[in-house]
């Protein structure tokens, strides 16, 4: 009985000690796992929003629809996603580089081309597919003025890690959403020590948090933290974006889960670590095994390889007529079509002050642009208005004979710039 006993104490006390060395291994490398708490945050969404809730079965019920008809997805036409990276950042550490950025979105591109080099193991190569789907960085910003498509934040919020979109909004000290309808938006921050990244699933009509965030240390390929170090981390969150699910349907190991995708096999659970030939589990138990190279898998970046066929149709379902992205497929800000250089107002000149009722407004434009012209009272009544529509000298005269003797205040409003001056009326 205490030889057994003592057996039991020293196998309980080496299955501690090789558990715990796996995860140093682990840790050594960056990170003790790849973590993405999209679907954490979409079970919260789903149970406590219901306008959300309805807007994602309303983008289901479509893509179901369009699977059955294209099963196989296989159009050459290529969709460009015009993309924004927000780098929010406390501290230097975290601001990272403009090359980081670029490397990131040449990554992706070569992921959802299905172009990237790694191995596809004991599958076929026919379910590594070209997704079709290509990024862009934005040329033109909301304002319609040229933009690098990467806007610099600096935060006093030590992480982000809770998971409830603030990384996305100016007021909790983040970054406001550039248009969701034109622009796909990704935030790059600290999201804390243990989490990769996490999206939101599209919905119909979107909102104000559509899109990704991604932990800087695993953005981009130079310069980032390894296992992690090959852009893999943002093309899988852009894949829930894209309405993908984790190939093993997040069902904690009971085989009943699923992807909506009959090309992946059934899976159990994560796959983590970096892994070669072929792996089986409870849920797949015979060659060639799991998908752990698939991007909606957790396997380290060295693994990652493809999207399968059946993963594309799901993606291009949603920029078909009526998809919930059709919108973006449509967005012109990476031509460069439509911007606007700023306008700048110069040489102004109000005249007489004091004035005893006519005043004239005399300025100049950097650019033919529209111009409003507003005089107000002090407590705030507009009192006259004038509008000139693609302009670059105005000289306008402005009666205010009808109004009493006081302070009055000029206007100028021009592109993104307004200037106000004060005038006085003396009777």
């Amino acid at each position: 009985m205490r030889t057994i006993l003592l057996s039991v104490f020293f196998y309980a006390l080496c299955s501690v000690f090789c558990f715990g060395q796996n995860v140093q291994n682990s840790k050594v490398e960056g990170t003790s796992f790849r973590k993405c708490g999209t679907y954490e945050v979409y079970q919260k969404q789903m149970a406590t929003d219901s306008g959300y809730k309805f807007r994602r079965e309303q983008v289901e019920a479509f893509v179901d629809s369009y699977v059955k008809e294209h099963p196989d997805y296989d159009d050459k036409t290529v969709i460009t996603i015009p993309v924004v990276v927000h780098i929010i950042y406390n501290g230097s550490s975290q601001n990272i580089s403009n090359t980081r950025v670029t490397d990131q979105i040449a990554a992706s591109n070569k992921d959802y081309a299905g172009t990237n080099t790694h191995s596809m193991q004991a599958f076929s190569t026919t379910l590594k597919a070209n997704t079709n789907i290509q990024f862009c960085l934005a040329k033109v910003d909301p304002s319609g003025h040229t933009t690098t498509g990467i806007t610099r934040t600096s935060t006093t919020v030590s992480d982000f890690s809770s998971l409830d979109y603030s990384e996305r909004h100016t007021s909790q000290g983040g970054c406001d959403a550039w248009d969701v309808t034109k622009y796909f938006n990704i935030w790059v921050c600290n999201l804390g020590s243990s989490m990769c990244g996490y999206s939101e699933f599209p919905s119909s009509p979107l909102d104000g948090n559509y899109g990704s965030a991604i932990n800087y240390l695993y953005f981009g390929t130079t310069g980032s933290s390894a296992p992690y170090n090959l852009g893999g981390t943002l093309t899988h969150e852009v894949g829930h974006c894209l309405n993908l699910y984790h190939t093993w349907g997040d069902d904690g190991g009971a085989c009943s889960g699923t992807d909506y995708c009959n090309d992946t096999p059934n899976q159990a659970d994560a796959t983590y670590g970096t892994n070669s030939g072929v792996v089986t589990d409870a849920c797949t138990t015979t060659s060639p095994g799991i998908m752990y190279m698939d991007f909606m898998d957790y396997s380290d970046d060295i693994n990652y390889a493809n999207f399968t066929p059946n993963q594309v149709s799901r993606m291009q379902a949603l920029f078909a007529t009526g998809g919930a992205l059709v919108s973006l497929k449509s967005s012109t800000v990476c031509s460069g079509n439509g911007i606007e250089e700023a306008t700048e107002i110069n040489n102004i000149d109000i005249y007489p002050s004091p004035s005893n009722g006519l005043i004239n407004v005399m300025f100049e434009l950097s650019n033919h642009d529209n111009v409003t012209i507003s005089v107000t009272n002090m407590i705030g009544q507009v009192v006259a208005t004038v509008e000139k529509e693609n302009v670059t000298k105005v000289n306008v005269p402005i009666d205010l004979s009808g109004q009493s003797s006081g302070i009055y205040l000029v206007k100028i409003q021009s592109g993104n710039q307004t200037l106000t001056q004060k005038v006085s009326l003396i009777k």
